[in-house]
Formats: structure tokens, sequence, C-alpha cells
């Protein structure tokens, strides 16, 4: 399956009032994984919302239906973290994803979770079937 690194500097505004990352920030960050991820493979979202692969505007979206996250160490302001997003599975609508976030250069381990997205019509905001080139698209 597929997966996309991205590198994250924890904010001030990333952090809580005693002054260590602000945890469901994790959440904020599973979700521009998972968005890096789907453009590395040429899939994005429209300006409305539209799921778009490899240019061609599909009629479905993709909304969360899952996360879970599970927190091992502290980030503070200022850290350098990687957040590896993968697809572990892709099933006629859905796609599970596994994140794990690490602090840079030594690469302790802050983080780990999962999140399940739900391939929905966007006509019928209802759970539809996921475009059959985007589930080739994932799985290579």
């Amino acid at each position: 399956m597929v997966a996309k690194s991205i590198k994250i500097r924890v904010r001030a505004g990333d952090t809580d009032y005693t002054g260590y990352w602000f945890n469901p920030r994790a959440l904020e960050w599973f979700s521009a994984g998972r968005i890096e991820l789907l453009r590395s493979r040429k899939i994005t979202y429209s300006k409305g919302g539209h799921l778009t692969v490899e240019g061609r505007p599909q009629d479905v979206s993709l909304v969360v239906g899952e996360v879970h996250a599970r927190f091992h160490a502290p980030a503070l302001f200022d850290d350098l973290v990687q957040l590896q997003t993968r697809v572990v599975e892709v099933r006629e609508k859905t796609i599970k994803y596994e994140h794990t976030i690490k602090r840079l250069p030594d690469k302790t381990l802050l983080a780990t979770g999962s999140s399940t997205s739900v391939c929905i019509d966007r006509k019928t905001m209802r759970a539809a079937t996921i475009p059959p080139r985007m589930a080739e698209l994932l799985n290579a």
C-alpha cells in the first residue's frame, strides 16, 4: 500500500498552557497527512469539496468516519516532527489509514493512530463506492 511522510513544525498555537503539544492537534495533522497522501497519488479536492482523480472531477467526496490516536511522548514548541500516513486497506466504500508521528532528528515516537475515510455521493450524502481508478491508485 502507499505511504507519504510530511514534516511539521510545532507552532505556539499547537501547544497548551503547559507548553506541550496540545494532543487534539494530532487529529488535524492526521487530516493533513491524508490530504498529502491523496495528492501524491493525483487525487485532490476541488474548491467545492468534490474529489478529482488525475484531474477528472468525481461526484464523490471523502469524510472521516472514525479516528483513533494514542500518545506516547510529548512534543514542545518548535520541535520538528515527521508524520507518516499510509493506506492499510481500501474497501468498497472506505479507506483505512495508519498514522505515526515522530520527533526529528531523534525519531522519538510521539503518537500513533488510525483513521477511516468514507466515500460519499455528493448529491445524496450517502456512502458510495470508491471510484475504480482511485482504488487502483491507492492500492498501487
